[in-house]
């Protein structure tokens, strides 16, 4: 059975050739687009209305425990599960057995959901003190417990929805899910502009459980069912494709994610820090990952269905040379986006934050952060390809195996560096972790593919970092150059700097990039002089 799920991956990564993939990968495109943009919105609103103190600290801390929730069930990988499940009966025409399947894991997901929802409920005081956040007062974890009561139930229709996506993209359908996704972000932020003002924070987590319920649950059941969908509960467990659903979760229910466990200890240490602490933390990760959603995500899910096809077929070097040049484009794309960030981090976040409740020592802190989350912007980058191209060649044991291992090395590793420097500490943990972990995954990846470029890679690493240090350096410089001279402490006068800076940085990057022979700068180089009608100029050897 598990063959002939990768078998029916095989056959859906070969119609992704077709041009609908055109269509399709548009809609997701505008649809990231749109969801980053309003998540962007929700973070702002939140710092726009309230602010950035012991407030906001406790709503952010609320989102654990229901972020935990959604790990436990395998949430935010049951799309990557399922399709392949369903679609295998689909492609045999056995559709009454594939709504049998989908009404089992319905069932199921549902059953598990409301079992561990009334867990939280009941012992949600508990666990708040415990394992959420310790280093809160009592009347801060007090405010918690209300908020996370109030989150949990929200993760019943996110999980529920996303199986509902999944028969979606098994028909190639992506708007409706595109739709929800934005649905739930504006029932965040419509929740917190309408009901703020009345109950508070807890106006933005009624937001969260309305936008949830009607992006994530109610238009997908729309959708579905227009789809000819039937759903009839049952509790077959026994099912050959129930069980198939079982086997490919076990690895990312049991296993621990450093990527979702970040969050988590950033929030759990945080919680011990000075107030605000987590804001700052939250705001400056929520910049740092907008280019990371655009552009790695894309990259994601335009590899996943080729890798798995090549592997299938047997086309190991290609896969290889597909997957390096995946890798080089995103550090092409990522290293100096990480470095502009690192350099002018006061004006981003002036630019993005002057006109909320934050003040002047929020934003220089927000600041901070953001340069220490961004050291570890490739790497974030990079981790997602890396663990895709893991699961194209069937491996979901060995991401969930590393992945564990060291969520319980870094423990050790957060509590040193939020003791010695704080917020910044937990910031340079995250970056350090995420490096770390994207190395080993990389190299066990290497050994498993025999990739023959790998010190080519590193290489190309080098010297991509070796451009954009010039570029960082002049750039940090010019824009306090520029700081002291009128006044930028605003939307208008951050985005000044911002334009007077940048095309100075990025042309250092290109010269230095095309003096160290980057072949990639050298060619896109060679593009845009092209379409401004210029000859290029050769870097001679």
């Amino acid at each position: 059975m598990p063959d002939d799920v990768w078998q029916t991956l095989n056959l859906m990564s070969t119609n992704a050739h077709n041009r609908l993939i055109v269509k399709s990968v548009g809609v997701i495109m505008v649809g990231v687009l749109a969801s980053r943009f309003l998540g962007f919105l929700r973070e702002w609103t939140v710092a726009h209305l309230i602010g950035s103190n012991a407030l906001t600290d406790t709503y952010y801390a609320a989102f654990s425990l229901p972020d935990i929730l959604n790990y436990l069930v395998a949430g935010a990988a049951i799309e990557v599960i399922f399709v392949p499940v369903f679609w295998m009966y689909l492609a045999d025409d056995k559709k009454e057995e594939a709504w049998r399947v989908f009404s089992t894991i319905m069932t199921f997901v549902g059953l598990l959901l409301c079992v561990l929802i009334g867990f939280g409920e009941i012992f949600a005081v508990q666990l708040v003190r415990r394992v959420v956040a310790p280093g809160f007062n009592p009347a801060d974890q007090a405010r918690v417990v209300f908020l996370t009561r109030l989150m949990l139930p929200a993760q019943l229709f996110l999980c529920l929805g996303m199986v509902l996506n999944a028969v979606q993209y098994t028909r190639s359908h992506f708007a409706m899910p595109v739709l929800g996704v934005i649905v739930a972000n504006l029932g965040v932020v419509l929740g917190g502009w309408f009901l703020s003002s009345r109950i508070g924070i807890a106006g933005f987590a009624v937001g969260l459980l309305a936008g949830n319920f009607c992006g994530f649950f109610l238009l997908q059941v729309i959708a579905v069912m227009r789809l000819g969908g039937r759903f009839r509960p049952n509790l077959h467990f026994g099912h050959p494709g129930f069980r198939l659903f079982l086997k490919l979760a076990f690895p990312i229910m049991l296993a621990l994610s450093v990527i979702v466990t970040d969050d988590w200890l950033l929030r759990w240490f945080g919680s011990f820090l000075a107030p605000a602490s987590i804001s700052w933390l939250t705001y400056s990760k929520t910049l740092m990952r907008a280019p990371l959603m655009i552009v790695g995500h894309a990259v994601g899910v335009a590899s996943f269905p080729l890798l798995t096809e090549l592997y299938a077929q047997g086309q190991m070097g290609e896969l290889n040379r597909t997957l390096n040049h995946a890798i080089r484009g995103l550090l092409l794309f990522l290293v100096p986006v990480s470095a502009f960030a690192i350099a002018l981090s006061d004006p981003i976040i002036y630019l993005v934050f002057s006109h909320t409740r934050m003040s002047s020592a929020d934003l220089h802190s927000t600041a901070s952060a953001l340069v220490f989350f961004s050291i570890g912007m490739f790497a974030w980058g990079l981790q997602n390809l890396i663990s895709r191209g893991f699961y194209a060649m069937r491996d979901m044991i060995t991401p969930a195996i590393v992945g564990t291992t060291f969520t319980f090395l870094n423990i050790p590793l957060y509590w040193y560096l939020a003791h010695r420097w704080e917020f910044r500490g937990l910031a340079i943990a995250s970056s350090w972790s995420v490096i770390a972990y994207t190395i080993v995954i990389f190299i066990l990846l290497v050994r498993k593919t025999g990739n023959p470029a790998a010190w080519e890679l590193a290489r190309f690493l080098a010297r991509v970092v070796l451009a954009c240090i010039p570029c960082a350096v002049c750039s940090y410089y010019l824009a306090h150059w520029l700081e002291a001279r009128f006044v930028w402490q605003t939307t208008l006068g951050s985005l000044e700097v911002l334009l007077l800076v940048t095309p100075v940085g990025l042309a250092l990057a290109v010269l230095s990039g095309r003096l160290l022979r980057i072949k990639e700068v050298e060619f896109y180089f060679s593009k845009v002089l092209a379409l401004l009608g210029t000859a290029p100029i050769t870097v001679s050897n």
